[in-house]
């Protein structure tokens, strides 16, 4: 694995503890819907990526508006890709909440690495 590979690991592992554990506290403690614990657990995930992605793993200088763009655009594709599979895994196959989004969880970061690699950061580093 290469360097950034490697950071992107580390910083999906903690991107998925922060944003599954949001999601579990909003369904216990707040209210049983995955949806909108979806929602708030996607959005605190993708400003906490984004700041480490962008000056640890990819080492950009600053925070770049067009890369930053790319980057939210990746994230909304994730957060369909993510939506869909959970209304397949809880909806349609009865899963639970939470086991359905650590599976959805492991795909969409294949999803977002690849994206975040070869598009958002890419042009930026580049020039």
């Amino acid at each position: 694995m290469k360097n950034s590979s490697v950071k992107f690991v580390i910083v999906g592992i903690l991107n998925t503890i922060v944003g599954l554990s949001v999601y579990t506290l909003y369904l216990k403690l707040i209210q049983d819907n995955y949806l909108q614990a979806l929602i708030l657990s996607h959005v605190i995930g993708v400003v906490h990526s984004y700041l480490w992605n962008n000056r640890w793993t990819f080492q950009q200088k600053r925070y770049n508006a067009k890369s930053g763009m790319k980057f939210v655009f990746v994230y909304i594709v994730t957060f369909f890709v993510n939506l869909f599979l959970l209304a397949l895994l809880v909806d349609t196959i009865g899963m639970n909440k939470l086991i359905a989004q650590a599976i959805a969880l492991f795909l969409t970061t294949v999803v977002s690495f690849f994206g975040h690699k070869y598009w958002s950061f890419r042009s930026s580093k580049n020039s």
